[in-house]
């Protein structure tokens, strides 16, 4: 067995490692009106406006000249146009439309919910049972078909809830139906209402009668049932509830035989047709499209299979709503056709996964929402370089350039304060992984008092869009370069796990549950010589389909770091994909102590997973890439790093961008860079060749 594994290993440690995703494959061209986008055209920086354009264009007497001078500056626009989530955004459709067809080559995409819509908007479209409710409660007495208010008497007023919401000033939407004769929730006789008030003590629900289109009907008693709306926001104070779409596979059909996600495919494909008063755009981003669903605790969670009990989607053991959500993207597909962009939301763990079926991904923060600090460095390179791997061509994803942390008062967010080196950290990360940048998040305004756009996606002063041209190769990671820490030890030597076995197959050593029944793989990779603080993991993977699923849903896999023996720290563990197609994931780990360490890994499912290389290396990650016009440089360590331009393109000069007034006029100060180049801790650099006139 040891001689086959260092064959095979030799085998491996041929393939090369330097370059950052060098195995991604080039990106199918687009077709028909994809194809007259600029923003896929193969320039760098991608940059777009983000919902600032919709909310801008929903101003009382807003004049569209103004407004399109104001987002006519970078290459397309992204925002609300339907009433799905924001009243009143359904006023932005003549402004999208005009735009587009005034600017073919721009980009001008739908931002649209895809967990939930407001009840008040077309929702007459919808079965009752297509909506998701959490498990409710019997009702052991007669309920007439009383306008105005009435009290109910149930077995559980502990299901249902007041101030609660976002801001929790709401009460909860609660749906009525009959039980049919196995005593089943049957929504095909139901009625709407708004929850008052509950007294715990008395078992009984106050609530508004008829509501969102529906009208008061008697109830009988011991055969009928509430059930709580799962919701979510309201985003916003004067806006509504948002009930959550029912996406489960075992979800309630109405009399034509339609599921939820049916009808809303139907809807969607209706809007975009080319009649439809969303004809001329290019496609839509799903806003919080989840892979589960959510809203669990209190004694209920929701109730996929409508059967009076919370399931949370997961039904003889495999994740239905989940499943529901991939079939839904599948079908959407099927109609919009490859000449629409689909994207939806991917910077969580909780997102949905619909590998090859969307274009890409949106991350809202990057890595995180919450995570300025981009302590999760690792994890937002994986998401991203796995979507550019898998996603359906032409492959777009962009990061929504934002942070927010809790505010004092209930749903309030704000901005943490964000040096300008998180800034140029950030728009790197998208220069390496092929993402295109917008933002919710400006940077000031400039001379003229239009939106500020950011220095580095429009060469500063000489505000040229797209300005570093095509990539000349893959971002490089410096560190790959090093001696790698397993040394002349074969890595599979390493392997521990009290429930896994280990074999050793053409292209990887595979890894499999000894329990075919098991959650998850977990084993380790023991006694790793670590020079500290910095360590970069290279790790090349793939993996069997989970049992039960699409072939698109890849499997999570965690890798952590931690010293012999111990568990690894929650913030010391980075996630990444894996499927059946080999993906190269990095993890890296900043402020390591102990000399010797080990590597957990954590991988959803008993199926097998085949490791086909992995490496170490004691040195901080940073990154470079090189383009036509310019140069981007990436350090995310904690500590300062002097990058040597001479020695990695002999004979080429570089200098510093010419920065605004407003933003970083000392980094980016338009002078030339010497042979050395030092970039502080958790800061980026962008350079425009010499030649370029400036």
């Amino acid at each position: 067995m040891r001689p086959r594994l260092q064959v095979l290993v030799s085998v491996w440690l041929a393939i090369p490692t330097a370059a950052f995703c060098a195995s991604n494959p080039v990106a199918a061209p687009a077709l028909g009106r994809l194809a007259a986008l600029d923003i896929l055209d193969g320039g760098y920086p991608r940059a777009f406006f983000f919902r600032q354009s919709e909310s801008f264009a929903g101003r009382k007497n807003a004049s569209y000249e103004t407004w399109e001078t104001t987002f006519g500056r970078l290459m397309g626009l992204e925002g609300k146009a339907l009433e799905e989530e924001v009243v009143g955004r359904s006023v932005n459709i003549p402004f999208f439309t005009r735009f587009k067809q005034r600017h073919p080559g721009q980009l001008v995409l739908l931002h649209f919910n895809g967990n939930a819509r407001d009840p008040l908007w077309e929702s007459d479209r919808f079965f009752p049972g297509h909506w998701l409710y959490h498990n409710g409660a019997r009702i052991p007495s007669d309920v007439p078909a009383a306008q105005g208010e009435t009290e109910i008497t149930v077995d559980d007023p502990r299901l249902f809830k007041v101030n609660m919401g976002r801001y929790r000033d709401r009460n909860e939407d609660i749906g009525l139906c009959e039980l049919d004769a196995q005593g089943r929730p049957d929504w095909s006789g139901s009625e709407q209402v708004v929850l008052v008030s509950v007294n715990q003590k008395g078992k009984t629900i106050r609530v508004r009668r008829g509501c969102y289109g529906t009208k008061p009907r008697a109830f009988a008693a011991g055969r009928s049932y509430a059930a709580a709306h799962v919701t979510e926001g309201p985003w916003g104070k004067s806006n509504h509830l948002l009930w959550f779409y029912n996406y489960s596979t075992a979800c309630p059909r109405d009399g034509q035989g339609r599921s939820c996600r049916d009808v809303l495919v139907s809807h969607l494909a209706e809007l975009f047709a080319p009649a439809g008063p969303l004809a001329t755009l290019d496609g839509l981003e799903f806003d919080v499209l989840h892979h589960r669903c959510g809203g669990s605790g209190s004694g209920r969670g929701p109730d996929c299979d409508a059967d009076g009990r919370s399931d949370g989607g997961f039904l003889n053991g495999l994740n239905t709503y989940g499943i529901g959500v991939v079939e839904f993207c599948r079908q959407l597909r099927g109609r919009l056709g490859d000449d629409r962009l689909i994207l939806a939301d991917g910077m969580g763990e909780q997102n949905q996964r619909a590998f090859g079926l969307l274009n890409g991904i949106e991350s809202e923060g990057w890595p995180d929402l919450r995570d300025a600090a981009i302590r999760d460095w690792s994890g937002g390179l994986n998401r991203h370089g796995f979507w550019e791997q898998n996603g359906r061509p032409p492959v777009f994803n962009y990061i929504n350039h934002k942070y927010r942390i809790p505010g004092d008062q209930p749903g309030e967010t704000v901005r943490p304060p964000v040096p300008f080196s998180t800034d140029r950290l950030v728009f790197a990360v998208a220069a390496f992984t092929g993402a295109a940048v917008c933002y919710s998040d400006a940077p000031p305004s400039g001379p003229d008092g239009l939106l500020g756009i950011w220095d580095e996606l429009r060469l500063g002063a000489e505000n040229r869009l797209a300005w570093l041209g095509r990539p000349l190769g893959p971002a490089v990671r410096l560190a790959a370069a090093g001696t790698d820490l397993f040394g002349t030890t074969d890595f599979a030597q390493r392997l521990v796990g009290t429930e896994v076995h280990a074999t050793v197959e053409q292209g990887g050593l595979k890894v499999e549950a000894t329990d075919p029944g098991a959650a998850e793989l977990r084993f380790r990779l023991q006694d790793i010589p670590c020079a500290g603080p910095d360590l970069v993991v290279l790790v090349t993977a793939r993996g069997a389909p989970l049992r039960g699923y699409p072939p698109e849903v890849a499997r999570m896999l965690h890798v952590g770091a931690a010293p012999r023996g111990a568990a690894p720290a929650a913030n010391a563990r980075f996630m990444t994909w894996v499927n059946a197609r080999d993906f190269a994931s990095s993890f890296y780990w900043a402020d390591l102590t102990a000399d010797r360490i080990d590597l957990e890994f954590v991988v959803e499912g008993p199926e097998p997973l085949w490791l086909g290389r992995v490496q170490a290396y004691a040195h901080p990650d940073v990154m470079y890439r090189e383009f036509e016009h310019g140069l981007v440089l990436a350090n995310p360590s904690h500590w300062s790093y002097v990058f040597d331009p001479a020695k990695l393109f002999p004979g080429q000069r570089f200098r510093r961008l010419p920065g605004s007034p407003a933003q970083d006029p000392q980094t980016n100060n338009g002078l030339a860079v010497g042979a050395e180049v030092t970039i502080a801790p958790k800061d980026a650099l962008f350079l425009v060749r010499a030649s370029e006139g400036l």
